[in-house]
């Protein structure tokens, strides 16, 4: 066990005096430096690099949306052209067979719901009862068989009724 335990020291002194060489070194903190100056100068070059590789994706990215919105002005302006009542006019002519038609000889059908029609008396009537029950007072069924009704009180200035 003794001989284990020395063995163990030695390898950590042998350890410890080859770092502790180390940092006495002479050049140790030359060496330092230069090792951290040429870490930074590496990440300052892969830095550019890819500040490079993204200006190019921007200039490419700018180069296909012009594409794109040449593209859609031009099928903005094919849209318009198609559109234009004589090539749609000269379209039906020449491929469905259809021809213009005299202004009396054309008709215009109108649905029935949209003819306004007059109301008779009768409806007249519902309404106007309609209008005066919304203004009556509501009594329970169970008030009034158990004689709870009250007279009800007039009063001509609501809602605009009313001789003043």
């Amino acid at each position: 066990m003794k001989q284990a335990v020395r063995k163990f020291k030695e390898t950590v002194e042998i350890n410890s005096s080859t770092i502790n060489k180390l940092k006495s070194h002479k050049y140790f903190s030359v060496s330092l430096l230069f090792f951290s100056l040429l870490v930074v100068a590496c990440l300052h070059i892969w830095q550019q690099a890819t500040v490079v590789a993204l200006v190019k994706d921007i200039s490419h990215l700018k180069k296909e949306n012009d594409v794109l919105l040449d593209s859609k002005k031009k099928l903005y302006s094919d849209i318009a052209s198609l559109s234009t009542s004589s090539r749609i006019e000269r379209y039906a002519f020449d491929s469905l067979g259809l021809r213009l038609v005299d202004a009396d000889r054309m008709l215009t059908l109108v649905p029935l719901k949209a003819i306004p029609s007059q109301p008779d008396e009768l409806e007249q009537m519902l309404t106007a009862i309609k209008r005066v029950a919304e203004f009556l007072p509501v009594i329970e069924a169970t008030r009034a068989k158990a004689g709870a009704v009250e007279d009800i009180k007039v009063d001509s200035s609501v809602n605009g009724w009313g001789g003043k």
